[in-house]
């Protein structure tokens, strides 16, 4: 069996720690760009993007030569067939995008399309907290990934999980990479820990520039969590996948619908495990959950023969 794998764990580089969509004061989140800053980095991360709506905010006076700062914006945009608003992160861009945001009337992939003429990469931001369907995912293309947990809106509203828009659209001949990040906005709620510095992705650089990781990014050498490690993925001349990981209750290779398998600790905890594949299957990505129930998510290894 043949296999397709944009494969971070055998890239030259370091690992570098990232969250690459949140909000400020800029727009509405609740704290200051200062302050996000500071949180993110004394919590061990090495970059972020702040994404504001509506906005490029200018705070690349905040990097320094261990933190570096990603510009970026959200916007929303377009009807999908519930009659709610696609969400569009936009990666890497100098300048806000010449769209009104909340625009209903809007059609998304013109916006998915001027990020990209731009130079920006396209994350298809919480679709299950967006309301979209497998049709409203259909209808875009050209984005790079998908967000498959999205802290804020776990939190705050328990949709933080998009692993089935993912399948569904993977099954249909779509190649999204796969996207963990916090959405932080910040609400104080009381009954829930704060959105912040609770799941990022994994990137394989060169250096931590923002030429490194967004060539990284965009290469897809990262794997995505809030929680346990991926520490190796490999693949033998037969197909053969091997999974080396921190200590977890499971250890998934889900894969197209009905196929696929689930390892379980029965008593000691796993920490690899080897899937030879099934006949049928098109794609397979690993999926690792620890005792806690925290995660961590490989973007999709491809069957080609």
């Amino acid at each position: 069996m043949k296999r397709e794998y944009i494969n971070p764990f055998s890239a030259r580089g370091n690992w570098y720690r990232g969250n690459v969509h949140a909000h400020t004061t800029i727009s509405d989140g609740t704290k200051s760009p200062e302050e996000l800053v500071k949180l993110y980095k004394e919590a061990g991360y090495d970059f972020l993007s702040i994404t504001d709506h509506s906005v490029v905010a200018k705070v690349g006076h905040l990097a320094s030569r261990d933190f570096l700062l990603i510009p970026g914006e959200e916007i929303c945009v377009g009807k999908s067939t519930a009659g709610t608003l696609y969400h569009i992160v936009a990666l890497n861009i100098d300048d806000t995008l010449p769209f009104e945001d909340f625009d209903y009337g809007l059609n998304p992939q013109k916006v998915i399309d001027k990020i990209n003429e731009l130079g920006g990469t396209v994350i298809s931001a919480h679709p299950f907290w967006s309301g979209l369907n497998h049709h409203d995912m259909m209808k875009i293309n050209g984005y790079h990934g998908v967000e498959i947990y999205n802290t804020s809106c776990d939190f705050e509203r328990n949709t933080g999980l998009s692993d089935s828009h993912i399948d569904g659209i993977i099954a249909a001949g779509r190649k999204p990479f796969i996207y963990a990040i916090d959405d932080h906005h910040g609400a104080e709620m009381g009954n829930a820990p704060l959105d912040a510095c609770v799941a990022w992705i994994n990137v394989k650089a060169e250096k931590l520039t923002r030429e490194s990781i967004m060539a990284s990014i965009n290469k897809g050498l990262f794997y995505a969590s809030n929680g346990p490690e991926i520490k190796d993925i490999s693949i033998d001349d037969e197909g053969v996948i091997s999974v080396k990981c921190s200590p977890v209750r499971y250890i998934s290779f889900v894969s197209t619908p009905s196929l696929g398998f689930k390892f379980h600790a029965m008593g000691e905890p796993l920490t690899s495990a080897k899937y030879p594949g099934r006949p049928g299957e098109t794609y397979v990505r690993v999926e690792i959950e620890d005792f806690d129930g925290r995660r961590a998510w490989s973007s999709p290894i491809y069957n080609i023969g």
